[in-house]
């Protein structure tokens, strides 16, 4: 179970930021793109024009560099996303929570960067598309046999063709209905996505094997 999570964590990068791209531009993606990849560097920022974003931009790009700075330098990086997530604008708060996650996923401490992900899940003053990512990635290292159906049930609304992360949601509902037992709902939402095109090729591969080896 541990590797199917880590490939979809690797698809989900893939997939949020050419969806990121196509639906809200460069500029968003520049930032999405430091989520999930980790890109540091100032020069994403200097196109920002308004005096806040540059200001918030360059505090963020610092905070990643403490990040890249490694292990020993975890906790400044820690503070330095707590400046952000407490000065900035409802964008640079998700991005501080969303890193910070990164952080205590790092050091294994998952309860913790759950409650980083709960924080953005729950503000409706974020965007939707970060309030969504934020439960795809609840689902995804939070899931047990204990609590898949609750996080089911927060996928669903998710899980729809217009949303933008459709097929990952998709894909955790089924691993968390394979976690509690319920093999049928689990082959008919991979076998849906084993012959949906439109999903990344990773995404289905994974699901025709989790199909053979439910199916065993």
């Amino acid at each position: 179970m541990v590797d199917i999570f880590q490939e979809v964590e690797e698809d989900l990068k893939r997939e949020r930021t050419e969806r990121l791209w196509r639906k809200y531009g460069k500029v968003v993606v520049a930032v999405a793109a430091v989520i999930v990849l980790g890109v540091a560097g100032r020069e994403g920022w200097k196109s920002y024009e308004h005096s806040t974003r540059i200001e918030n931009g360059t505090r963020f790009a610092n905070a990643l560099e403490l990040v890249n700075a490694g292990p020993d330098k975890s906790q400044a990086a820690l503070d330095a996303f707590d400046t952000i997530i407490a000065k900035g604008d409802d964008g640079f708060v998700a991005l501080g929570h969303f890193q910070k996650a990164r952080i205590f996923l790092s050091q294994n401490e998952t309860a913790k960067a759950v409650t980083e992900l709960e924080a953005i899940a729950s503000d409706s003053d974020v965007d939707k598309v970060y309030r969504d990512l934020a439960v795809v990635q609840i689902a995804m290292n939070s899931g047990t046999a204990d609590n898949a159906d609750a996080l089911i049930a927060r996928l669903k609304p998710i899980a729809v063709p217009e949303n933008t992360w459709y097929h990952s949601a998709r894909e955790m509902m089924a691993v968390l209905n394979i976690a509690a037992g319920k093999k049928d709902e689990a082959k008919s939402l991979l076998t849906e996505l084993a012959d949906d095109k439109t999903a990344p090729a990773d995404m289905r591969g994974r699901a025709s094997e989790l199909l053979k080896a439910i199916k065993a």
